[in-house]
């Protein structure tokens, strides 16, 4: 089979189908783009949740001249105090570990860390009531320890925004879906008017002698071009995202909050790659579906 015959009747099929190519790839690269934006959100707030695990609700950061009495003072009253459930102590090696991964895409703060900027260790406790007030008191009983630098709590703007993301991510997901198989039909349909329109030519073609495949493969390249273009629109959409959680986390008035938010590098190169491969898989899906219910070679 030759490349460039499956090239010129793939794209005389591309052509003659204009207006059901265009919604095709629409279609799909909208779905991709929301499946995509959900599968990096979905990655920001486990990067902004990640000191939370375990059921963390309080971190006591220690200071950099703490001594080892103050460190026995500080777990003596841990131990001691009713309000506190389960804890864990976290390193220097550990807490440099965290804050490389929570700062992966911020080139300043990352920087620092490899350069040698001390990450304070900390004690991490889960009270035994998860009322906001106890937290708090917790907290302050904490900070009035000596040895302690910083106390800090899983406090409700963390929680509302993972709850907010959680549900932003279910409803993207299900619209991605719904997207999906609606841009798997267009592209069935598509396909189908393809071979409509060339019905005759196919029978000339059977005729003298054409193999199955040689009149299979451009429809499926049909199918694969759409999904792909698709999927490359879908691309930019989401790098536009990431660029955007980038600057967002740049921003003082969000910076707490946004600057673990943002997906690393390699994150995004797998969501890229995902998508594209999943692009083309919905239109070699749509295209296979066409050819076994409309095709009689």
């Amino acid at each position: 089979m030759k490349f460039d015959y499956v090239l010129r009747e793939t794209t005389t099929n591309l052509r003659r189908n204009i207006t059901l190519t265009i919604a095709a790839i629409v279609a799909t690269g909208v779905s991709l783009a929301l499946f995509g934006s959900t599968l990096l959100v979905g990655q920001g707030v486990d990067n902004v949740s990640q000191r939370w695990n375990d059921g963390i609700e309080v971190i006591a950061f220690l200071k950099a001249d703490v001594t080892q009495e103050q460190r026995d003072a500080i777990e003596g009253f841990i131990k001691d105090s009713p309000e506190v459930g389960e804890w864990r102590y976290v390193g220097l090696d550990e807490s440099r570990e965290e804050a490389l991964r929570l700062f992966a895409r911020n080139e300043a703060l990352r920087g620092k860390i490899e350069s040698g900027t001390r990450v304070p260790d900390s004690y991490r406790l889960s009270p035994e009531s998860k009322d906001v007030d106890l937290m708090r008191s917790l907290g302050d009983q904490l900070l009035s320890q000596p040895g302690v630098e910083l106390v800090t709590d899983e406090s409700e703007s963390v929680k509302t925004i993972t709850a907010v993301s959680h549900f932003a991510q279910l409803a993207m997901l299900v619209i991605g879906i719904v997207l999906l198989v609606a841009a798997l039909l267009l592209i069935l349909n598509a396909i189908r008017m393809a071979m409509f329109a060339r019905r005759r030519e196919i029978e000339v073609m059977k005729l003298v002698g054409a193999t199955n495949w040689f009149i299979r493969v451009p429809f499926m390249m049909e199918g694969i071009v759409q999904g792909l273009i698709g999927a490359l629109f879908a691309v930019g959409a989401l790098v536009a995202v990431d660029r955007a959680m980038e600057n967002a986390a740049q921003n003082r008035d969000y910076q707490s909050i946004m600057e673990g938010f943002v997906a690393s590098s390699g994150e995004v190169r797998l969501t890229v790659i995902v998508v594209v491969l999943l692009g083309m898989t919905i239109g070699a899906a749509g295209s296979a579906w066409a050819l076994s219910r409309f095709l009689r070679v």
